[in-house]
């Protein structure tokens, strides 16, 4: 049940993150226990890349496939530029909260 609630949690957040970064991190500035949720974008790069580097099926067809190629860089492209948002609203609403 505690697991379950976790992940449902969890991907709340992430799905606020998402559709709306503003609101969202606003509450994870409030909530200072929850400010580690807004390492998501970072997250998913770090798994991506290990996906690639490790899985060796992934690797090759991502040295052969030209769509799973592009796929896979805009995935990358936009994760880090979620991730520079979030940072700019964790300041924005850090200086303005306190």
């Amino acid at each position: 049940m505690i697991v379950e609630s976790f992940f449902y949690s969890a991907s709340q957040m992430f799905l606020g993150l998402l559709i709306h970064p503003y609101r969202s991190m606003q509450l994870l500035v409030r909530n200072k226990l929850l400010l580690p949720f807004a390492f998501y974008p970072i997250m998913i790069l770090g798994v991506v890349l290990f996906l690639l580097n490790v899985v060796d099926l992934l690797g090759l067809f991502y040295q052969q496939s030209f769509l799973f190629s592009f796929l896979v860089q805009w995935l990358l492209f936009y994760c880090f530029y979620w991730q520079l948002i979030l940072i700019y609203l964790f300041f924005r609403f850090y200086l303005a909260l306190s």
